[in-house]
């Protein structure tokens, strides 16, 4: 009977005990934490006491708050006109530990808090061309199993994610999935910004002598002064690198603000640092700058091709039913982009492979396929550029192969016929000669034997003769 009575005692006594919760809690460096420590009601000011790892670390009641010699006690405070909690706005590596909280003697609930922060090397706002690390930090945890995630897709596991040479495009949200031993689990994220150029055209096409854009746009207001701890400009140029390096223009900077000399009064977009040419020519260029971030620098550069289409044809003297080709060129072309020659105002094209810059099309010259020729490049159906050839056959007589085979048998006869005039007339002269001595030779005969009755050397016939 007394040990009935007995037990009832112990159950009464363990009905009037309130139990203590107990629970797990995971924290992030800098950011709010806030224990609980059960329910209060209003205009009650029960004396609270915290303790951490079993030491007193906070004692609140009617007459005031009492920190314990626990180091870091003194960026808790206990909030009283809604809660009892324990709170802090700024936590910290040291602040992880066990936390009970006693009210009225009574031991009302036990913390066990596990504090992490992940960091990002060198800094969470980056350069382009800059190397990342990220790693998770605990003063307590240890055998953590981390998994990095980035805008919500998984990326690799372990203690620490790196990346070399980063892109603007590896910006966002890189989320740390920590698991403890005990089964604890817990997501801390860092946002990552990378400043740079942003993914402008490397191509531009070049209409005749229009002026020009080159476009060098950046992903923040590098027009702009920073603020404190921003990204700033230093140094930079344009360069046109078809003519040993010319440089064309260099930038005004102040106080990190960049801008081109013959446009830093325009009201333009604080990203935008494209470069006008009044007079373009076609080839590279490209555009360097050094930026600067809380003393780190980074020289970056971009390059960008002016494009221009040349034609020609593979002959210079064009002439009717001969064979020909047109040629058509352009220094650089979109992967996607295709060259295409058409004749005249007609619908039909002839295009190359994509991406590739030559163009040539063979074909016999007549008149239905003279005229003009036009190249163009072409990016699916836009058009980008073009340049025009006009074929036309070579003004006079065009020969035929007939007429050739004529003239060549008509000097073979012409020639032949002056041979025989020749030897006809030089036998001729042999003839006159001949006679002409033996009338010399008759006349002096003559005169010797005295034979000449009248006036003159030689008889009439002699002088008919001759």
């Amino acid at each position: 009977m007394a040990e009935k009575l007995l037990g009832l005692c112990l159950l009464l006594l363990q009905g009037g005990v309130p139990e203590a919760s107990s629970e797990k809690m995971t924290a992030e460096v800098g950011k709010d934490l806030s224990l609980s420590c059960g329910d209060h009601r209003s205009g009650d000011t029960p004396e609270i006491i915290w303790n951490k790892d079993g030491n007193l670390f906070i004692k609140h009641n009617k007459w005031g708050t009492t920190h314990g010699k626990n180091s870091g006690s003194g960026h808790f405070q206990v909030l009283v006109r809604s809660s009892i909690n324990l709170e802090t706005k700024h936590v910290k590596l040291e602040d992880a530990g066990t936390f009970t909280c006693v009210r009225a003697g009574e031991v009302v609930t036990t913390l066990e808090i596990f504090v992490f922060q992940v960091l990002a090397e060198p800094s969470d706002v980056l350069i382009m061309t800059e190397d990342l690390r990220l790693s998770v930090k605990s003063s307590t945890v240890q055998g953590l199993r981390v998994s990095w995630l980035k805008d919500g897709k998984p990326i690799t596991e372990g203690p620490s994610l790196e990346k070399t040479n980063v892109t603007i495009e590896e910006s966002g949200e890189y989320t740390c999935h920590i698991t403890m031993n005990n089964g604890v689990q817990t997501k801390i994220s860092k946002t990552i910004s990378v400043k740079g150029f942003t993914l402008s055209p490397s191509i531009v096409y070049l209409g005749g002598q229009q002026p020009l854009s080159l476009p060098f746009i950046f992903n923040f207001k590098v027009r702009e002064s920073p603020l404190q701890g921003g990204v700033g400009a230093v140094e930079g140029d344009l360069k046109y690198l078809s003519s040993n390096k010319v440089t064309v223009q260099t930038l005004t900077v102040t106080s990190g603000a960049a801008c081109w000399p013959s446009r830093c009064q325009e009201k333009a977009h604080p990203e935008d640092l494209s470069v006008a040419l009044t007079h373009p020519k076609s080839g590279h260029y490209r555009m360097e700058i050094v930026l600067q971030i809380a003393g780190r620098q980074r020289r970056l550069h971009r390059d960008l091709c002016v494009a221009n289409i040349t034609v020609s044809s593979s002959h210079s003297d064009i002439i009717t039913g001969g064979n020909v080709t047109l040629l058509c060129h352009i220094n650089c072309l979109d992967q996607a982009g295709r060259l295409c020659w058409r004749h005249g105002d007609s619908d039909h094209q002839i295009c190359g492979p994509p991406g590739e810059p030559n163009l040539a099309k063979a074909m016999t010259v007549l008149p239905e396929t003279t005229g003009n020729w036009t190249c163009g490049a072409f990016l699916l159906k836009k058009e980008l550029t073009r340049a025009t050839l006009t074929l036309e056959p070579a003004l006079g007589f065009q020969a035929s192969p007939f007429f050739w085979v004529t003239v060549v048998v008509g000097v073979i006869v012409f020639v032949l016929i002056v041979t025989i005039l020749t030897i006809l007339i030089a036998r001729h002269r042999r003839v006159r000669r001949a006679r002409y001595r033996t009338w010399l030779i008759q006349n002096l005969h003559q005169h010797r034997r005295c034979e000449c009755g009248y006036k003159g050397l030689a008889p009439p016939l002699f002088r008919q003769n001759i």
